[in-house]
């Protein structure tokens, strides 16, 4: 083999190395700044910048979301949100509703922060999402609670998704509540003074019902086909009685939300005043019936005062400020208007 032929090889040797290592420092260098993109996308860190006037940061159980400083095609996944967000002004274009006993949505007591949008407000399921319908009605903000964990990454894809996450404080973190929806829509002095209007009304009809305040009883039950439901001070309308102020009977003076006793129990749900909790429909009030035919029944003191009345569970279920607004008015109506 002659010396050409031995240079010649040499080269050619050099010449595909150095070809390789220019093809490698072209995809490292591809590969890095595919990497740093994505990462500036998906995980945003301390380096970024800060969001911008049309975005705002959000904390919330999953973590941090940009959401939009002005949304304008909001959902919620429950009710609760869907009334806290209208009373902070916001309208929005889809939510998940509840169904009572009588089958319909337990959408009543928000009807009137509806307007004349209430047609264009989508039901995106009940009780629980469906998803092709979000996709549908395009949102540019998701605000759901923690029941929706499992499906965050589906709805982060969809569109910037935000979940409040209930506390064990149970029908009394509606109150935080409100603030978290305040900080969601940039608009958390007007969410304290909607809470600090509710206490108001509470010390209002504490003082007057005067020296009675303090010495009154108030039951609360809801009839069923096989006993009666207590009410205890965790249900929304025991934090609204709590928050006024008034003592409960003994049997109703727990922390829980609720129990089912028999008929047999009836001289326990005794009190200064009853308020009996029903869906009003045709159904509950045939429940309300067979409680009134009870033989226990006329044996208690405030049938025989006839302090015993009828409100409706659409606002005494659930937890939000505007059906504690309703439970307060079904307070001043009747321990201050009716004596």
């Amino acid at each position: 083999m002659s010396d050409r032929t031995l240079v010649s090889g040499k080269v050619t040797r050099m010449l595909r190395q150095l070809l390789w290592a220019v093809l490698a420092f072209i995809l490292v260098t591809a590969c890095g700044a595919d990497h740093s993109q994505i990462s500036s996308v998906r995980s945003p860190d301390a380096t970024q910048t800060a969001p911008s006037d049309s975005v705002r940061l959000v904390e919330h159980m999953m973590g941090e979301t940009q959401v939009p400083a002005s949304p304008q095609r909001v959902i919620t996944l429950d009710t609760n949100l869907l009334a806290t967000a209208l009373v902070l002004g916001n309208q929005p274009v889809g939510t998940v509703a509840w169904l009572d006993i009588g089958g319909q949505t337990m959408l009543g007591p928000i009807k009137p922060y509806l307007d004349d949008h209430a047609q264009e407000l989508t039901i995106l399921g009940y009780s629980e999402v469906n998803l092709e319908k979000v996709l549908l009605v395009k949102p540019d903000l998701i605000l759901g609670n923690h029941h929706y964990e499992a499906i965050y990454d589906q709805l982060s894809r969809i569109a910037p998704t935000v979940l409040y996450e209930y506390s064990g404080n149970g029908n009394r973190g509606w109150k935080n509540m409100m603030r978290f929806c305040g900080d969601v829509f940039g608009k958390p002095q007007a969410a304290e003074k909607l809470v600090n209007e509710y206490y108001q009304r509470t010390q209002e009809l504490r003082q007057k019902m005067g020296d009675r305040a303090s010495n009154i009883q108030v039951s609360v039950i809801s009839p069923e086909s096989n006993g009666v439901r207590l009410m205890y001070k965790g249900s929304l309308g025991g934090t609204v009685l709590e928050d006024v102020g008034l003592s409960r009977p003994p049997e109703q003076d727990k922390d829980e939300v609720n129990s089912l006793v028999s008929f047999e129990s009836i001289p326990q749900m005794d009190g200064d005043v009853i308020f009996v909790v029903s869906f009003m429909d045709e159904d509950s009030l045939d429940l309300v019936n067979q409680l009134k035919n009870q033989p226990l029944w006329s044996q208690l003191e405030a049938i025989k005062q006839g302090k015993v009345y009828l409100v409706d569970a659409q606002h005494w279920y659930g937890s939000d400020i505007v059906r504690v607004n309703l439970i307060l008015d079904d307070l001043f109506k009747y321990l201050v208007n009716v004596q």
